[in-house]
């Protein structure tokens, strides 16, 4: 009898032991797969791989609980990731079949209490993020970083938990700094414009430290609008160089570029200027709009088929109807319009490529904002700018630099939006102008101010067309205004206006009258050069070249005596922008200032005695306050005059050589963020 017992004791251990060991093979065997499966999900970005992986945890019959518990909160986190209500039943799942895993549960109930409540509960907030420079930038699909433009040269990103900032990328002189950002699907790179001496090159860097590589190189501009769903390619819009609003023969193309190998395809040429390019979640489309007619303010929406280029209109409405965003779960796109009068934000429902149903409107009265786009929870975020400009009357000893009177408004009227002052020839009369709508080509009105009365009037003119900048001809009876890259003469009794013809559009660089009124000087739209007109004849020549990518940085300011061009070159050899000097006839040139500092955009003045140059400079990039110089066309150092201000740019001087006219510009941005605001399908 004790042999038996002792004979069935050890068979037991034997068993025992051997079930151990098998044990301890599948639990292996689950522990590789449970790390393969968090391979896939934080390495290789696949969250869609990553959740079957884990779902094949918890399927396990008889598997580990705390393997099978740990793939249900990485299902969550995954769904989270890509914005789907799932996240919610896998939390829920751990807690109801997994309440022994206690570490596990406890970060389940944490996540579950950071989910949007359900909709039926849930409140819609508008609230700011962040307030500081135009960010230029979009957030991460998981809301976990903004990029934006560091100062005014380097990309950066912005923690939206910590508000820590780092850059990415650092710039090597004044004329190389990156533009409009846009964060990849996964979040690990950004794809960025990086201008760089007269070109523009499509860039991608990574969050881990690596060093950017340029993909595509463009000698026009060029703006990452979206990256693929897949995070395999980049939508770009590009312009040719020296495109123009109202050159029909210029195309604005609609370009896909591969991240892999920098090659492009092009998927539409636009005959105008579309504002915003959006891949839809599923990438069989793409979201745009287009102006309804040529140089057209009112845009409206269309879709694009990428499976066959078929162009499908989606909003079609005498409104301005515009940068449209699809909601991450793809079945509508968020727009902004202003149909009721004001901007708002409007909703369309949309299935297979096709409208369903009217627009909707989801928040009005927005204002004047610029959008970044959605996050994988349906987080909307948005810009807001609040800068402002205003021109000022300051009076200043030249001699001495001194302040006699302190700056003070030109108008007390449309306070933010006046700029680009200058004097009429016989100082009685200041122009100005001052914006009625917003956008860089929002309307404008001319505006002149009685220097003796300070009574202000609007000139009326009978171009239909939005004034960018405005001068005097000599006569001091008309003006010489560009609207978009043409010049105009409009008298200013009685508003009739006339073409001044040139061979070239102009860069947007304001031109300049000769002395006599009878030339204009100017840079072409290649900005390689400096041309002279004689409006008389029509004959041009070229006074001056640079070899790009050096570039003009200024535009061409005339002598009082008509003899002397200034202007500024952004040289690539030594990496700074240099004032020159050189006869108005043509000749050579002298190099006055080596690495000035010109806020761009911005003008010099000549003194009324045309010995020296009055030019506003920064004391380095990210300083916001700039100061008023003095410099002899002799030479010499400069002096720094005793007059300051916030962003000091357009100076104009009073033929009595004291009294200042400039613009003072204040740059400030906000970010916002509309959550829980989208209604139910």
């Amino acid at each position: 009898m004790q042999f038996r017992i002792a004979s069935v004791f050890l068979l037991a251990v034997v068993l025992l032991a051997g079930l151990h060991q098998a044990a301890g093979q599948r639990d292996a065997e689950l522990e590789k797969q449970l790390q393969a499966a968090i391979h896939r999900e934080m390495v290789d970005g696949d969250l869609k791989a990553a959740i079957e992986m884990y779902r094949k945890i918890v399927a396990r019959p008889g598997g580990n609980r705390t393997a099978a518990a740990t793939a249900l909160l990485h299902i969550g986190q995954c769904q989270e990731k890509l914005g789907n209500a799932e996240a919610r039943k896998a939390y829920e799942q751990l807690l109801r079949d997994y309440p022994d895993q206690q570490q596990l549960a406890d970060q389940a109930r944490a996540r579950l209490a950071a989910l949007p409540q359900t909709a039926a509960a849930r409140a819609a907030t508008v609230r700011q993020v962040w307030a500081g420079s135009r960010t230029l930038g979009a957030p991460s699909r998981d809301g976990a970083y903004l990029t934006f433009r560091h100062g005014s040269e380097d990309l950066a990103i912005r923690d939206l938990a910590t508000g820590q900032e780092r850059r990415l990328t650092k710039h090597d002189s004044v004329s190389e700094f990156a533009m409009l950002s846009v964060p990849s699907p996964d979040g690990k790179q950004v794809a960025y414009t990086w201008y760089n001496y007269g070109s523009y090159d499509l860039r991608v860097v990574g969050l881990d430290g690596s060093e950017p590589r340029v993909l595509y190189r463009h000698p026009g501009e060029l703006y990452p609008m979206d990256w693929s769903p897949d995070g395999k390619n980049v939508l770009v819009k590009l312009y040719p160089k020296g495109w123009s609003p109202d050159d029909k023969n210029m195309a604005i193309q609609i370009v896909l570029v591969s991240v892999v190998d920098g090659s492009a395809r092009v998927l539409k040429a636009l005959g105008s200027s579309g504002a915003r390019v959006r891949f839809s979640p599923d990438g069989r489309y793409i979201a745009y709009d287009s102006p309804q007619q040529p140089g057209s303010r009112e845009h409206d929406i269309f879709l694009l088929a990428l499976d066959g280029g078929r162009e499908i209109p989606l909003v079609q409405h005498p409104a301005n109807d515009a940068a449209p965003d699809w909601t991450p779960d793809g079945k509508r796109i968020l727009f902004r319009s202003d149909r009721t009068g004001t901007m708002g934000l409007w909703l369309i429902q949309v299935a297979d490529g096709k409208p369903q149903g009217t627009p909707r409107l989801v928040r009005p009265d927005l204002g004047n904002f610029t959008p970044m786009g959605f996050t994988q929870n349906g987080s909307y975020y948005y810009e807001v700018s609040t800068a402002t400009r205003d021109v000022y009357i300051a009076e200043l000893d030249l001699a001495t630099g001194k302040l006699l009177a302190p700056p003070s408004p030109a108008t007390q009227r449309f306070v933010g939006s006046n700029d680009r002052p200058a004097w009429s020839p016989d100082g009685r009369q200041l122009l100005y102008l001052s914006q009625r709508a917003p956008g860089v080509w929002g309307a404008r009105a001319l505006c002149v101010r009685s220097t003796e009365s300070g009574e202000v009037r609007e000139l009326v003119s009978k171009l239909d067309q939005t004034v960018v900048w405005a001068g005097w001809f000599p006569d001091g009876r008309s003006l010489l205004a560009r609207a978009f890259r043409q010049l105009y003469r409009i008298d200013v009794q009685t508003g009739d206006f006339s073409p001044v013809p040139l061979s070239n559009k102009p860069l947007g660089w304001p031109p300049a009258c000769s002395r006599d009124g009878k030339a204009i000087f100017y840079h072409p739209n290649t900005g390689a050069a400096i041309v002279v007109r004689d409006l008389q004849t029509g004959q041009e020549k070229e006074l001056h070249r640079i070899a790009e990518p050096s570039y003009y940085s200024a535009g061409v300011t005339v002598s009082p005596d008509g003899q002397q061009l200034a202007f500024v070159v952004a040289e690539k050899e030594s990496g700074s922008k240099v004032l020159k000097v050189m006869p108005a006839a043509g000749g050579a040139t002298r190099d006055l200032l080596r690495g000035v500092q010109l806020p761009g955009p911005s003008q010099m003045a000549w003194t009324p005695d045309g010995l020296s140059l009055l030019f506003p400079q920064r004391a380095s990039s990210a300083d916001s306050k700039v100061g008023l110089w003095l410099i002899s066309v002799r030479g010499g150092e400069p002096r720094k005059l005793e007059l300051t201000a916030e962003g000091l740019r357009d100076v104009s001087i009073h033929p009595d050589g004291r009294h200042i006219a400039f613009t003072a510009t204040q740059g400030r941005s906000e970010v916002w963020v509309m959550e829980n605001f989208l209604p139910e399908m």
